[in-house]
């Protein structure tokens, strides 16, 4: 989830411990809400020790690692000021969790439980970046630090976390509602993608047969019954292009982002020497525009392999978020 929203939720929970809590705990309790992603400076040495601890969502983006985390940063805050060693890791553990329970709402899937597993869950009700999400929270932390600053009472500061409160549990709730809602209606093949706005969504299809794969994309909303297919992508078995899209399926898994979601669609388009494999996960997807005749003008982020025609050997790999008009083959219903 974004930064301004970890932020915000961080400054929620602080005026609600006001008369709970010491100016240091609170202090503790907001960083906590958002120092988890300081992990993607550690990204650099996860490449060179291939350590799974130092990728970003991983070993930081669990409840044990930040309870231990948040013991030794209290254990320090206590020797060196007059306050309870308890008081600033109850307030830190808070703090923190608070992070990792935000992003498990969110696309990527973390490790809650490391180092115990590394296995990896996700909830999956919003978008890992919400522009829409974190405008609003960002707008919130400067009302809240206007109101700081022109000495509102503190009755209005806590007017203002019951609105907020109340104003994001409807929208996470109606979050969750929907995606569950949606998700134990479909069959095990599609998967619920959400919308930036709570009642839009897609669905993604993998369709397997004896013969072929089949990738759909659809968009919905559950204001209607209608669905409109933005992707149709198909690969024969027994195809080359089949081998070449499990060689780039391997490849992918090296990438934080295919490591970390898993719906993708493949784009194969062949040349004379060589055949580029492009995967696009879905769950970055994003279209600007709403209406049909700007089918094109969508994005995702994608893995674009190239491979040598006849020996089937790697030859060069990128990756980014760009434009499906990037590419010279693509099939848009």
């Amino acid at each position: 989830m974004d930064i301004f929203t970890h932020m915000f939720m961080g400054l929620l929970a602080g005026l609600f411990t006001l008369t709970l809590l010491s100016p240091e705990a609170i202090i503790l309790l907001w960083l906590m809400t958002f120092l988890p992603d300081f992990d993607v400076f550690l990204e650099p040495l996860q490449k060179i020790r291939k350590m799974y601890f130092f990728s970003h969502k991983a070993g930081s983006h669990s409840y044990v690692i930040g309870l231990f985390f948040t013991g030794i940063v209290s254990f320090i805050i206590s020797l060196f000021m007059d306050v309870s060693f308890l008081e600033v890791w109850t307030a830190g553990f808070i703090g923190y969790s608070i992070h990792v329970s935000l992003d498990f709402f969110a696309a990527s899937k973390i490790p809650i439980i490391y180092p115990i597993s590394k296995k990896e869950f996700r909830f999956f009700a919003d978008r890992a970046v919400n522009p829409l999400l974190a405008t609003f929270s960002g707008i919130n932390i400067l009302v809240l630090i206007v109101s700081f600053f022109i000495k509102s009472t503190y009755q209005v500061f806590m007017s203002l976390a019951f609105f907020y409160l109340y104003i994001y549990i409807i929208y996470f709730g109606i979050r969750a509602f929907l995606r569950i809602l949606i998700q134990v209606s479909l069959p095990n093949n599609q998967k619920y993608i959400p919308g930036f706005f709570p009642f839009f969504y897609l669905i993604y299809e993998k369709i397997e047969s004896n013969n072929s794969i089949m990738f759909k994309l659809k968009k919905c909303n559950i204001f209607s019954s209608e669905k409109q297919e933005l992707i149709n992508q198909k690969i024969e078995k027994g195809s080359n292009e089949i081998i070449f899209y499990e060689l780039a399926k391997s490849i992918s898994q090296e990438y934080r982002f295919f490591h970390k979601w898993s719906l993708i669609i493949p784009f194969i388009r062949q040349h004379e020497d060589s055949i580029n494999v492009v995967l696009i996960l879905t769950e970055s997807y994003a279209q600007s525009l709403q209406h049909k005749s700007f089918k094109r003008n969508i994005s995702s982020y994608y893995l674009s392999i190239t491979f040598d025609k006849y020996s089937k050997q790697f030859i060069s790999k990128i990756d980014g978020f760009g434009s499906f008009k990037k590419w010279e083959k693509f099939k848009l219903v």
